[in-house]
């Protein structure tokens, strides 16, 4: 005698179940490796930082002028001259250190020598002094910079106001953060006459 063993298929709802079952499975997985990849997606591009396009006046995609006009060297002598004459005691150190981003890469140890003495200067006197410029022209030619302009003193409780009669010669060079003209000072001659 031979026995036979008859199973019973499952109910056709459970079959469902267990295929919808599988299928939100299938679809949670699918779903959490898209929200993985578009997570270092984001972060691949947040640290990557901005793309600044430029646009021309007529909305196309301007090209980049390498050409440096006399307008850029007067700003970029601007800020030099802001931050190597226009200091006080507490930010001396802080302002010639911003001035070096502005001085040949060749001259900087000649820089910062030449400066050791103008520090322990304004650190025994106390001296605080602000510069603002009346004039400046650019020569190409000779990559020089001519500036006038007004020293103001205060030390001791003194004011002194004197003109800076100042020429720096300059190179063209690498355009940095720290320097997006790409002016460089050279050499600096510096007289100061009364006013």
């Amino acid at each position: 005698m031979q026995k036979t063993l008859i199973t019973k298929p499952f109910p056709k709802i459970v079959q469902e179940f267990a295929e919808e079952n599988f299928n939100l499975k299938m679809l949670s997985f699918v779903l959490l490796g898209t929200t993985f990849l578009s997570l270092i997606l984001v972060l691949i591009l947040v640290h990557r930082g901005p793309t600044v396009i430029a646009l021309n006046s007529t909305g196309e995609i301007s090209t980049i002028d390498t050409k440096i006009t006399d307008l850029q060297v007067e700003s970029a002598a601007k800020k030099y001259i802001f931050y190597r004459y226009s200091w006080s005691p507490e930010t001396i150190s802080a302002q010639l250190q911003k001035a070096r981003f502005f001085v040949d890469p060749s001259l900087m140890n000649s820089f910062d020598s030449s400066m050791v003495s103008t520090k322990r200067y304004v650190a025994q006197k106390k001296v605080t002094e602000r510069v603002y410029s009346r004039s400046m022209s650019v020569d190409f030619a000779k990559k020089t910079i001519t500036v006038v302009a007004d020293r103001i003193d205060d030390f001791n409780a003194l004011r002194a106001a004197t003109t800076l009669n100042l020429v720096l010669n300059f190179e063209i060079g690498d355009r940095t953060v720290t320097n997006p003209w790409g002016v460089y000072v050279t050499k600096e001659i510096e007289s100061a006459g009364s006013q």
